[in-house]
């Protein structure tokens, strides 16, 4: 039986390279949904032309209309025996802070913070809240949240710390109602990224945060999902693991490299989040918060709405 993917925010970035590798380098039958038709068309050429075993089904969506959702879960469900993942990857907070970057939160617009919560936490809870039914009823499936370390603590934007902090405890609460259901759900943070958006040095190919994913559904094994159910899980850490890297990283070095950047994150992590302890020191705003980042995100000009 072919297996079905849901993939948000598909059209670029991350979502789209879960969305390929699920079909190019699978069998995954990919409802990949965005509001960019032409990006999802060349989507589905490229996975057709790539000799994967999988398929994608590109679906213009608006994450903001709820009741453009629920009819797309409708179609899918009454035309799929089951949902085996849910892939939730739509996020709009980094085209909307890219323009302010080296202002306070109370000079930037409040439509900025929107543009991390609405398509993003929102988007992600309403998907998994429709989805969640059919993968109940089959007593199956991975809910997945993509997230940043922007959740442990500040980078860039008030907003964007608020809303990966709640994309994590997002998995992490769904997961706590989910278990006896036997449908697990994960938090995967990925680096920043080399994307149509972000240019980060050596940063996470749309392809590598692809292949973290694949890890999870045919490499990881229920005893380590079991495990993982409700967590956060990073990228390079699954990469070493389940021994997938860079295309361009034929030795490692790039992912060692990766797993020893994370220490400081790993290091929060282990421990009391710093809102929890008071002896941990505030971090400095203007350490992430600057105009020269910007410069990380040549790409949001582009699509700024």
């Amino acid at each position: 039986m072919t297996k079905i993917a849901i993939v948000t925010g598909a059209s670029r970035g991350f979502g789209r390279g879960v969305a390929h590798v699920l079909g190019a380098e699978s069998d995954y039958r990919v409802y990949a949904t965005a509001r960019t038709k032409v990006a999802l068309d060349e989507l589905r050429e490229d996975v057709a032309n790539s000799g994967g075993a999988g398929e994608i089904v590109p679906i213009v969506l608006d994450q903001n209309d709820d009741d453009a959702v629920i009819s797309f879960v409708n179609r899918v469900t009454a035309s799929e025996q089951k949902i085996d993942l849910l892939v939730n990857s739509a996020y709009a907070g980094l085209i909307a802070m890219t323009p302010h970057f080296g202002k306070p939160f109370w000079e930037r617009p409040i439509s900025v913070y929107d543009g991390s919560m609405n398509v993003g936490v929102r988007s992600s809870y309403v998907m998994s809240k429709l989805v969640a039914p059919s993968m109940v009823n089959n007593r199956s499936g991975l809910i997945v949240q993509i997230s940043s370390w922007g959740g442990f603590t500040y980078v860039f934007d008030v907003g964007y710390g608020v809303a990966h902090a709640a994309m994590d405890r997002l998995s992490f609460d769904m997961a706590t109602e989910l278990q006896e259901h036997n449908v697990q759900a994960v938090t995967i943070h990925p680096s920043g990224g080399q994307t149509e958006v972000t240019e980060f040095p050596d940063g996470e190919t749309p392809t590598y945060v692809g292949r973290s994913v694949l890890a999870l559904v045919e490499k990881a094994g229920s005893d380590f999902l079991a495990k993982a159910n409700g967590k956060t899980l990073f990228t390079a850490e699954l990469a070493e693991q389940f021994g997938f890297f860079e295309d361009h990283d034929t030795d490692g070095a790039l992912n060692r490299a990766r797993l020893e950047g994370l220490q400081p994150f790993k290091a929060i992590s282990a421990n009391r989040l710093a809102q929890y302890n008071l002896d941990a020191p505030l971090p400095r705003a203007a350490d992430t918060n600057n105009s020269e980042f910007a410069n990380l995100f040549p790409g949001a000009k582009k699509f700024h709405i």
